[in-house]
């Protein structure tokens, strides 16, 4: 697969996290629950936008690719992780709904996705 290849994967994967999170919000009369998978949810359509974003600001195309397109990733990745051990502690604590291990193989995934991206761009260059 190649780098955009794996760059759409994780757009979408957050794309659709993010609507799972807020369907799960919506649907799911956990108390102290919803608030907290509807931010979730937010934050993630928000990174979905953000990895898709394709800024030049007058850098080199080096210079982009090092720069601009590695941020968006690093970030989408140290937010899923968060939102993985936060979630993951939540559940283990105060247990939730299903959906909730589900959400945390998607971000599993997106964390991986991540990686082999950076590792694909690493060895590119």
């Amino acid at each position: 697969m190649t780098p955009q290849g794996i760059r759409h994967l994780i757009i979408g994967l957050l794309l659709a996290t993010g609507v799972f999170h807020l369907a799960v919000a919506l649907l799911d009369a956990t108390p102290g629950l919803g608030w907290r998978l509807t931010v979730f949810g937010l934050i993630y359509i928000a990174l979905s936008f953000y990895v898709r974003r394709d800024v030049k600001a007058g850098l080199t195309k080096k210079q982009r690719k090092k720069i601009v397109d590695r941020a968006p990733i690093i970030v989408a990745m140290a937010v899923t992780a968060a939102g993985l051990a936060l979630g993951g502690a939540y559940y283990v604590t105060q247990g939730g709904p299903m959906a909730l291990p589900i959400m945390f193989a998607i971000d599993i995934v997106i964390i991986a996705a991540g990686a082999w991206w950076l590792m694909k761009v690493r060895t590119k260059a």
